[in-house]
């Protein structure tokens, strides 16, 4: 299958107008994006101002069935008639195989330490961790991923337990669970849930994934692996030194922010601390 993708520069308080007239008139899909250059930062969890301004202009990407060009034309001169400041700038065809090609052909295998290795399917070799990407945040790309793997490696054993807080696509509490460990992945999106429990039968071990809030887990774990910003792991602090009998394990937490980490998960004791980049990889104790 192929299709077309007309890219339309648009007054940004009309484009959810012109896109749903276009989608009326047969187009498959519309997507509202910023024009190079204007896409601001993105706000982060401890950002308390308001959000940045929109840009009076939109990029407008707009996707038809390749036989529907004379359908999209005709639609595109409607909404140049009817909205004011509406311009093309190209047509763009589209073939799935060869994106689909591209995009595997971009993906790697990941050393998580010496023999161990994180990979997608299709470049999985025996023993391998296998992750699907792109059906949820983790696959063992990040730094702050590959550090809380690498807790997981060396904390973890057959008959201990871990809790997995963020589990993301699930490759925490997998790895947990190939070590013999009941592991138990928790998370805020439904999405990365059952994302997690199909990367865990990829891997041909059972965890257990789902929605619970941290404050309704019950009992104690011996690994608490929680890869989740600086910010949450303050508001989480107290139930995370709660769940953990052993060790817990933190990362994705800025290094300028490491200290106010430090401070919410006393009286545990730091045991571990790693800078890599602007990333701070850390490791608590009783």
């Amino acid at each position: 299958m192929s299709w077309v993708e007309l890219q339309l520069v648009v007054v940004g308080d009309a484009a959810e107008a012109i896109g749903a007239g276009l989608i009326e008139a047969g187009a498959i899909g519309c997507q509202e994006d910023y024009l190079p250059g204007e896409q601001p930062l993105p706000q982060q969890p401890w950002d308390t101002g308001p959000p940045p301004q929109k840009p009076e202009r939109a990029l407008l990407r707009v996707w038809w069935n390749a036989g529907d060009r004379g359908v999209a034309e005709r639609a595109v001169a409607w909404a140049k008639r009817t909205f004011e400041g509406v311009e093309s700038l190209c047509w763009v065809a589209v073939d799935d195989q060869g994106w689909g090609d591209a995009w595997r052909a971009s993906a790697v295998r990941i050393q998580i330490i010496d023999g161990s290795y994180v990979s997608p399917p299709w470049l999985a070799e025996p023993g391998d961790l296998i992750i699907e990407p792109g059906m949820a945040f983790g696959t063992g790309d990040h730094p702050t991923t590959l550090s809380c793997l690498r807790a997981v490696l060396k904390y973890g054993n057959g008959g201990k337990t871990c809790l997995d807080v963020g589990t993301g696509s699930g490759i925490l509490a997998i790895a947990a669970a190939r070590l013999g460990m009941a592991a138990w992945g928790v998370d805020i999106d439904p999405e990365s849930a059952r994302a997690a429990l199909d990367n865990a039968r990829l891997n041909q071990v059972q965890i257990q994934a789902d929605l619970t809030p941290l404050e309704r887990v019950d009992g104690r774990f011996d690994l608490v692996v929680a890869n989740v910003f600086a910010e949450v792991l303050v508001v989480l602090a107290e139930d995370l030194k709660r769940v953990t009998s052993g060790h817990l394990a933190v990362a994705g937490v800025l290094a300028d922010r490491a200290d106010t980490v430090v401070t919410a998960l006393a009286p545990m004791r730091l045991v571990s601390r790693e800078e890599e980049g602007d990333w701070c990889h850390m490791g608590f104790g009783w």
